[in-house]
């Protein structure tokens, strides 16, 4: 019988998610921790826990006391990078001390950051990123996090992991950091309004060339790291393949969508989407859809963020597939199958 379990904080969201399909997949005993109380997965527990209270965290994990492993995707939001750190330090501390403390055979912790830990979000870095590069000017929480497991495992015991993925995709409605729902949603108004669907980032964007991982693929790097030793104590970047540009990746979810794809142009998502309640309501009622307020769903100042990132994004992924970490799946088919994805569970339009 397989002993592994895995507690899984930030299931909800679209990493969270993706980690506990592919841990319910491999058999794992899956428990999702979040405020909502799980991310609604058949095959695992959800437990809704506030991960700022520490004691909260604790009366919630104290009758499980055979967790092997946790995995730790959650995010919390605030006014300017100086401010994420607390609590975003303070949500992972919690959660895996509370942890530590209810289960004596406690293993790894599995910690996922992103390619800010690279400095991407101040501008462009020197390509292909690297886990020995030199860390940039703080203030970054993925840093703090990073440097608190270090030194936690050293005390207890237990082995650490940090994941770095470039954008994410992945499938979660009530996750306003969603791309693919953001595209999904500009292309369906773009659609009603007999409009082309056209780039809404910047030029220097649609040119440049990054990485996406999905949150399969990063759930599959999660549950080998999770049983690798070749993981224990270090940090791997994770994408799904080869690098993309937009330029070839949008005309293909333009034909996806029965649509024409135009010349890109540089669009306010964050002033000009929130407008389009009705237009979506109209598209929603027609469809039968889920109801849905575009202007919450989607972080759109977040989608703009994201689309105008003009500098290339590459992540160097020798050492995860030097570890032992070989999977690979095609982005462009990948960001199709969630945009069908989230047609057929009527959030899209057909």
């Amino acid at each position: 019988m397989d002993d592994r379990v895995a507690l899984i904080a930030g299931a909800s969201g679209v990493v969270g998610r993706g980690m506990a399909q592919r841990l319910v997949e491999k058999g794992w005993r899956v428990l999702c921790v979040s405020r909502s109380g799980g991310g609604g997965l058949p095959g695992t527990e959800g437990l809704a826990v506030d991960l700022m209270d520490p004691a909260a965290c604790a009366r919630a994990l104290a009758p499980h006391t055979g967790i092997t492993h946790v995995f730790y995707a959650a995010f919390q939001q605030a006014p300017s990078r100086a401010a994420e750190v607390a609590p975003n330090l303070a949500m992972l501390r919690n959660v895996v001390e509370a942890a530590q403390q209810a289960s004596p055979v406690l293993r790894k912790v599995v910690l996922v950051t992103g390619a800010k830990f690279y400095g991407i979000q101040w501008g462009a870095s020197p390509t292909p990123c690297r886990e020995s590069d030199p860390r940039q000017l703080p203030p970054n929480f993925y840093y703090d996090q990073e440097d608190w497991l270090r030194a936690a495992s050293r005390e207890r015991g237990w082995r650490w992991v940090n994941l770095i993925p470039p954008f994410v995709s992945g499938y979660a409605v009530g996750n306003p950091m969603n791309l693919v729902l953001g595209i999904g949603l500009y292309a369906a108004v773009c659609r009603e309004l007999g409009l082309p669907l056209r780039f809404p980032g910047s030029m220097g964007a649609y040119e440049a060339m990054h990485q996406i991982a999905d949150a399969w693929q990063i759930g599959g790097a999660a549950a080998w790291a999770a049983d690798s030793p070749a993981a224990d104590d270090g940090a791997f970047n994770v994408s799904n393949g080869d690098p993309a540009r937009w330029c070839q990746t949008w005309p293909v979810l333009a034909d996806a969508l029965g649509m024409a794809c135009a010349a890109p142009k540089t669009l306010p998502l964050a002033d000009m989407m929130p407008a389009q309640q009705a237009v979506w309501e109209r598209i929603a009622q027609r469809h039968g859809l889920q109801p849905l307020d575009i202007a919450r769903v989607v972080d759109w100042r977040w989608m703009d963020y994201m689309l105008r990132q003009s500098h290339d994004i590459v992540l160097s992924t020798f050492k995860i597939r030097r570890a032992g970490f070989h999977d690979c799946i095609e982005t462009d088919a990948t960001l199709v199958q969630r945009l069908r994805e989230l047609q057929a569970n009527k959030v899209l339009p057909p």
